[in-house]
This record gives structure tokens, C-alpha cells and sequence, in this order.
């Protein structure tokens, strides 16, 4: 039992000294780059930072810039729906219904060796009505990427840094499947 115990002791020390410093840069309303910093200098599997750390900060991000083609189908949506946009502060438009986003799932996923990686996310978007039951109609499909690389030094070791990229691929109309 001492053991096991101390085992996990270990183990939970090696996770805490085991840390990073992530700084997060929006690059336009469709991208955005993050900076990994390791504590580890001599070798590393990049892969393991397609993480999805960062993509409710990018989606926030991108339905926050005016200029994004999510912020705009936002937008779009409501004044299609309710002939009116919401607040940043009060979403859900009274005797109407929001603009919802589904949670994202990882849909592909890849590495190249020690030193890349990436994964695509998808999720969906749509109106719920206001009113009994809540209807929530999906009207859109959202693809985006996420990537790593590790940097290396001239001599092509690892240099402690991984930069991860974050892109919108796709977004696409759902089309009236219904026979």
C-alpha cells in the first residue's frame, strides 16, 4: 500500500514539474497562433499538443471580430430569424430565440514524426426558437484545424518551443436533407 501510495506521490510530482507556458496570439478573424514554451529541451512528440487547449478561446474570438465569417453568420442568422441581433451581454433574444454552437469533436487527427501534428475540429451551428421545446435547427457545419510544429535549432534539435496554428477551414451551408 506504501508503495502505491508513494508511486502516486511521484507520479503527481513528475505532472506538476512537467509544465508549459502557452501565449496565445489572435492573427486575424480566421487565425490565430499559440507559442509553447517546455520545460523539456531535448526531445519531444509535438503531437501531444494537438490538445484542443485553445479552441473555445478561438471560437470566442472569431464570433467576436465583426470581420469573421462566424461573427457574420451569426449575424445573419438572427436578423434571418428574429429580425434583430443580440448583445455580447444577453444572447438570447427575447421572444425569439440565439444562435447556438454545438461542442466541437475532433474529426481527424495526424502526426509527422517527432516533430509535427494536427487535428480537425467540427461542430454546428443553429438557432434555437424560443418557446415550448426549444427547437434548435442546424443550419451550418464549422471546420477548423489545429497544428504543431516543433522548432529546432540550427543543428535540428528540438529547441523547447512548439508553435501551435489554429485556422477556420470551412464553413458550410446544411443543405434541406428531408425527402
Amino acid at each position: 500500500m506504501k508503495t502505491i501510495l508513494l508511486g502516486l506521490i511521484v507520479l503527481v510530482s513528475l505532472n506538476a514539474s512537467a509544465s508549459e507556458k502557452r501565449t496565445y496570439t489572435k492573427m486575424n478573424s480566421f487565425e490565430a497562433r499559440v507559442k509553447i514554451e517546455t520545460e523539456e529541451k531535448k526531445s519531444i512528440q509535438a503531437a501531444i499538443y494537438v490538445d484542443g487547449l485553445e479552441n473555445a478561446k478561438f471560437i470566442k474570438d472569431m464570433l467576436s471580430d465583426k470581420k469573421s465569417i462566424l461573427s457574420k453568420l451569426k449575424s445573419n442568422l438572427e436578423i434571418e430569424n428574429c429580425n434583430k441581433n443580440s448583445t455580447p451581454e444577453k444572447p438570447w433574444i427575447d421572444g425569439c430565440g440565439e444562435v447556438t454552437l454545438t461542442s466541437e469533436v475532433r474529426t481527424s487527427f495526424g502526426r509527422g514524426g517527432w516533430m509535427s501534428g494536427g487535428g480537425s475540429y467540427t461542430f454546428f451551428v443553429g438557432f434555437t426558437n424560443d418557446g415550448t421545446g426549444h427547437d434548435f435547427d442546424v443550419s451550418h457545419m464549422v471546420t477548423f484545424s489545429e497544428r504543431v510544429e516543433a522548432q529546432t535549432t540550427p543543428d535540428g534539435n528540438y529547441s523547447g518551443v512548439i508553435i501551435k496554428n489554429l485556422y477556420l477551414v470551412k464553413v458550410k451551408k446544411i443543405d434541406d436533407l428531408t425527402p
